[in-house]
């Protein structure tokens, strides 16, 4: 992610610019479901369920509720008029102060390019004998699908492109609307494009399985995954997982400020089977 706040800790820096790590003695707090409806209230909450509450939760989440959330560039970045690395961060710079924006993801700041690189990699790995399927999850403005769909459009044998799918599973209400507006820019591309507005990380909202090959795309989302933090101090100490609890210390600090706290391991860890595809 080529930005200025480039992970989910800068996202949030009230956040996690307050925390305290303190050691705390073992306990097993129950949950009703995976994952909090709040970010954090009385009782501690683990860091999974701080990040996905902070980021998606529909009421106040990041992505759900900021139609901003994912800068759009209203025409690319005329490269070959770029001297060099220090003309391109200049060039970057004005962008970031124009627009206000928080960030911009590579597939914008290069487009075409970028979402091109990715369609000629599909188009040359893929198997042509079966209708190609492609799954977006979390396709911000848009701007990769419609620049894979171009590129096959216009470089692929037609029946590839007049048979194939694009599906986008986007949390954000915003996001999806704006998706559509972008790939609607070629009408072609409407009948064979559609916005699943959904939460990727349910299982429901998959269905059965299927056994046609498909590609996954997945651009700037790994690292805003829900995800547990786990530290040790050493080799010989035991794993702790990290919570995050409301500052109740009497130091002055912003309203809402969280801190850490740590609890020794005791649930084993789940493995995840991972879909291929592309992770950006």
């Amino acid at each position: 992610m080529l930005s200025r706040s480039n992970s989910t800790g800068k996202l949030f820096p009230l956040a996690f610019n307050k925390l305290k790590v303190i050691p705390n003695e073992p306990f097993a707090p129950s949950f009703q479901a995976l994952f909090s409806t709040h970010i954090v209230g009385e009782k501690p909450i683990l860091v999974r369920d701080f990040v996905h509450s902070a980021l998606y939760d529909r009421n106040h989440g990041y992505f759900s509720q900021r139609s901003g959330a994912v800068g759009v560039l209203e025409r690319s970045i005329k490269f070959n008029q770029l001297e060099g690395r220090k003309a391109y961060m200049k060039q970057l710079d004005k962008i970031y102060k124009q627009s206000g924006i928080a960030w911009f993801t590579p597939v914008e700041l290069f487009k075409p390019w970028y979402a091109q690189g990715i369609a000629e990699a599909i188009m040359r790995t893929t198997n042509l004998s079966v209708p190609l399927k492609i799954y977006e999850i979390g396709g911000g403005s848009g701007t990769c699908a419609k620049g894979i769909m171009d590129y096959i459009m216009l470089n692929a044998p037609p029946r590839v492109y007049n048979s194939m799918t694009y599906t986008s599973v986007e949390i954000s209400p915003a996001l999806a609307e704006i998706q559509r507006q972008t790939v609607g820019e070629v009408r072609s591309h409407l009948s064979k494009f559609k916005v699943e507005h959904r939460d990727a990380m349910d299982r429901s909202g998959w269905g059965d399985g299927e056994q046609q090959p498909c590609w996954v795309i997945m651009l700037e989302v790994l690292d805003n995954l829900p995800h547990d933090l786990i530290y040790s101090e050493n080799q010989v100490s035991p794993w702790m997982e990290v919570w995050v609890e409301k500052h109740l210390d009497s130091a002055p600090v912003a309203p809402g400020a969280v801190k850490r706290k740590k609890n020794r391991l005791q649930r084993p860890r789940h493995r995840r089977r991972t879909p291929r595809g592309l992770f950006l």
